[in-house]
């Protein structure tokens, strides 16, 4: 009588292994991605925080300028 193996038990080992890796593999890149972005998005605002006080001054600076103009003109 002829034996028959069945590979059905490690072929779903090797499969769950291989997800398990790919959802791993995920996981650390998305952490990066995040921080990453996380990191861009406090920049951005930095940034925008200080062209706004800059316009803000050059505005102020404008108004002063025609103030003095029709205090004194």
């Amino acid at each position: 009588m002829k034996k028959i193996f069945s590979n059905k038990g490690q072929l779903s080992l090797e499969f769950a292994l291989l997800l398990a890796g790919i959802v791993a593999t995920a996981t650390i890149v998305g952490f990066y991605y995040l921080k990453t972005t996380k990191s861009a998005s406090a920049s951005a605002k930095e940034s925008n925080l200080e062209s706004n006080l800059a316009i803000n001054n050059k505005a102020m600076n404008q108004i002063d300028k025609v103030k003095e103009v029709t205090t004194n003109g």
